[in-house]
C-alpha cells in the first residue's frame, strides 16, 4: 500500500467513524433531587453530579413540594447519559443507571434522587 492509498484508507476510515449513528446511544434519567444547600451550593452539587461518570448534561427546573424544609432546594431533573464510558469496558443496562443514581445520591448536598421506575430510554442525541 502506497502513501495516498494509506491517506485515503484512512479517510474512510474517519468518515465511517463519523457516519456511526451515534444517536441511538444517548439515554436519560428522570427524577427528583431535593439537595441541602447548607452543606455545598447548588453550583457544586450540580458540578459534582456532572461529574459522574457517563453524565453529560443535566436540566432542572425547580419545584415546590407541599412541605418545604427550609434551606433545602427542590428540582425537577432531567440526566442525559452517555452509555460509552461502561460499553467499553462492559455494557450499560438497567442496573448500570442504577448504579448512577445511586452514585448521585453519595454526592455531599445531596439529600435524595428519586427515580421513579429507573429504565433504559433512549433520546438519540
Amino acid at each position: 500500500m502506497n502513501k495516498s492509498e494509506f491517506k485515503k484508507y484512512i479517510k474512510e476510515e474517519i468518515r465511517k467513524t463519523l457516519r456511526e449513528d451515534s444517536a441511538s446511544k444517548l439515554y436519560k434519567i428522570e427524577g427528583l433531587l431535593v439537595t441541602n444547600l447548607k452543606k455545598k451550593t447548588q453550583t457544586q452539587i450540580f458540578s459534582d453530579i456532572r461529574s459522574v461518570t457517563g453524565v453529560t448534561t443535566m436540566d432542572t427546573e425547580e419545584y415546590i413540594p407541599n412541605v418545604p424544609k427550609p434551606g433545602y432546594k427542590y428540582d425537577r431533573v432531567v440526566i442525559k447519559v452517555d452509555p460509552y464510558p461502561y460499553t467499553k469496558f462492559g455494557q450499560f443496562d438497567i442496573d448500570t443507571i442504577n448504579q448512577i443514581i445511586s452514585n448521585i445520591n453519595k454526592i455531599r448536598g445531596v439529600v435524595k434522587f428519586v427515580v421513579k421506575e429507573p429504565q433504559l430510554i433512549n433520546i438519540g442525541i
